[in-house]
């Protein structure tokens, strides 16, 4: 899949030129592990059932219904603070798996290692003295990995994806104007699939829904400065964009092998289309990317004839990778973040092998690297729009930002 984005080389912007230093979090917004059915014998099955039942006593644990889903039991359990999904009995006794485990890793990871050890500690007492052996042979068959900006890494933005022309949601302001709220890359129920959102309206969204009767009554009443006050300082804090690759492969990975999630921005290109370089400044090269904000680029290059068709092929082949996107930083940074939740499966005596293992794979020192990873990045000679690209390396410095939930 290819995305082409129209930057504005020449932006007045503090740093625009260099959006990776704008990275301020990488994690894992959505973990799902399963143990197969195979796996679970008569007797554990009947141990998981009466865990089940202790669990659901638990302070803050809540009954999820089963109707039209897979299991029969299923729960939300406060574990550190945070909800995990837990399901177990499936419905049809050929279902592929036998229980279920669905959290935000985020959370966790924010914490440090001792909120991770508290969730393996949840997991052992789920499985009791089958979970040295259950654990270990549990499979994913979905994992959401997600780098933030503060800044908006969508303006201008064409987008590229075979077999699919849409998948941008608009949204409009009070003055009418479109501004892109969010964008799909990918077939809806594809093996992966590249989501860019703004995380810090649907952050907000879900902080203010639960006080909207609240806000309507102040309409009428004395306190409505205060609630406006309220609100425009919640409208007013720092921006929060999320770049989101979901991964739900057809065959689920086992957990020795979900350092490979890490590749999962691989193939995926986001290029510079400059709008002042020939051809995409001549007459054709502007109704070619009017066509494609309508259209996409396929559309747009099918409208041309043979011979500008092959030439706008060739530039677009020779443009320059957006700076605020680099495949290999962001494997090495996400390898070592999904690194970190190995201690969940893997028997204590051999984490330490585990360990070495993502260290082989990845080059990144923090599964927050906006705080530490020095990004090698190349900077354009803007007198030569089509000269090589010189290596320049940044350390990012720390910014000392709240993070948001999710």
């Amino acid at each position: 899949m290819k995305k082409i984005s129209m930057s504005k080389l020449y932006s007045g912007q503090n740093g625009a030129l260099f959006p990776l230093d704008h990275i301020v979090e990488i994690g894992v917004d959505k973990f799902k592990c399963c143990i197969r059915t195979e796996h679970v014998d008569d007797s554990l099955a009947a141990y998981l059932q009466a865990q089940f039942d202790v669990i659901e006593t638990r302070p803050g644990a809540k009954k999820l219904s089963s109707q039209r889903k897979a299991f029969q039991r299923r729960l939300h359990v406060p574990v550190g603070g945070n909800s995990v999904l837990v399901e177990s009995l499936p419905n049809k006794k050929t279902y592929p798996w036998a229980v279920t485990i669905e959290f935000n890793p985020n959370p966790y990871l924010r914490k440090g290692g001792q909120a991770i050890a508290n969730l393996g500690k949840f997991l052992r007492f789920l499985f009791g003295t089958d979970a040295h052996r259950v654990l270990p042979q549990a499979v994913v068959p979905m994992l959401h990995a997600n780098v933030d900006y503060d800044i908006n890494p969508l303006e201008g933005t064409l987008v590229e994806a075979k077999g699919k022309r849409s998948g941008a949601k608009v949204l409009y302001d009070f003055g009418g104007d479109g501004v892109l709220g969010s964008l799909y890359v990918g077939a809806l129920h594809s093996d992966r699939r590249l989501c860019i959102y703004d995380k810090a309206i649907e952050v907000l969204h879900r902080e203010l829904e639960p006080h909207a009767d609240k806000i309507l009554a102040a309409l009428a009443s004395d306190e409505w400065d205060i609630e406006v006050a309220t609100l425009k300082e919640k409208l007013d804090g720092p921006p929060r964009w999320r770049l989101e690759v979901r991964c739900e492969p057809t065959d689920a990975v086992p957990v020795s092998d979900i350092a490979n999630f890490a590749s999962c921005f691989d193939g995926i290109r986001f290029l510079h289309l400059p709008h002042d370089v020939a051809p995409f400044n001549t007459p054709e090269g502007r109704l070619f990317i009017a066509c494609a904000r309508n259209d996409g680029i396929n559309a747009a290059l099918n409208a041309l004839d043979a011979n500008q068709r092959r030439r706008f092929t060739r530039k677009l082949a020779q443009q320059q990778e957006v700076d605020w996107f680099n495949a290999e930083l962001l494997r090495d940074a996400i390898g070592q973040v999904i690194g970190r939740l190995s201690p969940l499966f893997v028997p204590p005596q051999h984490q330490v092998k585990v360990a070495k293992a993502v260290e082989r794979q990845s080059q990144a020192t923090s599964s927050r690297p906006a705080s530490s990873v020095k990004f090698r990045r190349t900077s354009p000679d803007l007198a030569k729009p089509g000269s090589a690209r010189t290596p320049i390396t940044s350390e990012v410095p720390a910014r000392g930002k709240a993070h948001r939930s999710g």
